[in-house]
């Protein structure tokens, strides 16, 4: 049976929302107690014409404020899920409990335009967001990717290796864009079905042969992918985060080309 292995890093709660919030909490407070120490009293220099309770309703409210501000960012922080990248897993804790995925078994990964990651390992699992606020999330966010191309990208080569087809999915165009607007994590659409054999690439009906594939480029400015042919001609485009595990595809379609170029030569 399969472990998840040594454990490769923890990631999660971020240190700077903590340190952002409790400092505005700070300032706040500190802000209510200097109008507070205005307020005239036995003994004090302090003058003030106006109604004091102006002086009362400012002090006590700025306080209030930074209380609910401390509290909120403690409730924000304490909510944010754990995660830990295991050589051969990763694991989400949370408050309703510990989630353990392994790369291989993962299915869908979904990068959204503006940072963050979605994954699940069959259409019928939840779907597991890490946050781009997470910490260290660039570290975690190129581990999990290297790690899923790794392991998921080798499951799924020998699966065509013994003749089977592998498939992908692919959100519609028009919703990855409106992702890129509104970073909704709801991904409940139909989704596009890629098809990857050890000669073919079949997207929406249209069928490329592996050998015939020049390049895959993505242009972050325009929020586009292109599959190029031999030829120069535009095989297929979408946007560049439509697919699903993407960085597995081109993986995959990698390893059958160099596979194709060793067997010419032998």
């Amino acid at each position: 049976m399969q472990k998840p292995g040594n454990v490769l890093g923890t990631y999660g709660k971020s240190r700077s929302l903590l340190f952002t919030g409790w400092f505005l909490a700070a300032l706040f407070a500190g802000a209510g107690a200097l109008v507070l120490s205005l307020v005239p009293g036995p003994g004090s220099t302090v003058r003030f014409d106006g109604d004091v309770s102006v002086l009362y309703g400012v002090g006590y409210g700025a306080i209030a404020l930074g209380v609910a501000i401390a509290l909120g960012t403690w409730w924000a922080v304490s909510s944010q899920p754990v995660f830990v990248l295991h050589e051969n897993a990763i694991q989400a804790r949370e408050r309703k409990g510990t989630r353990t995925d392994y790369y291989a078994d993962i299915e869908d990964l979904y990068t959204f335009y503006f940072g963050g990651i979605g994954y699940r390992a069959t259409p019928q699992a939840p779907w597991v967001f890490i946050g781009a606020r997470s910490s260290r999330y660039a570290e975690l966010s190129e581990t999990l990717r290297m790690r899923h191309v790794e392991q998921r990208g080798e499951r799924l080569y020998q699966e065509l290796q013994a003749g089977r087809t592998v498939e992908f999915r692919a959100l519609p165009d028009s919703v990855a864009l409106s992702k890129t607007l509104f970073a909704s994590r709801n991904m409940d659409y139909p989704m596009q079905r890629i098809e990857l054999t050890r000669g073919h690439l079949t997207i929406q009906g249209k069928s490329i042969a592996i050998g015939r594939i020049a390049d895959v480029t993505s242009n972050s400015w325009v929020e586009r992918s292109q599959i190029l042919d031999v030829d120069g001609g535009v095989f297929h485009t979408m946007h560049s985060n439509a697919v699903m595990s993407f960085d597995v595809l081109v993986a995959l379609i990698a390893r059958l080309q160099q596979d194709a170029a060793s067997a010419a030569r032998a």
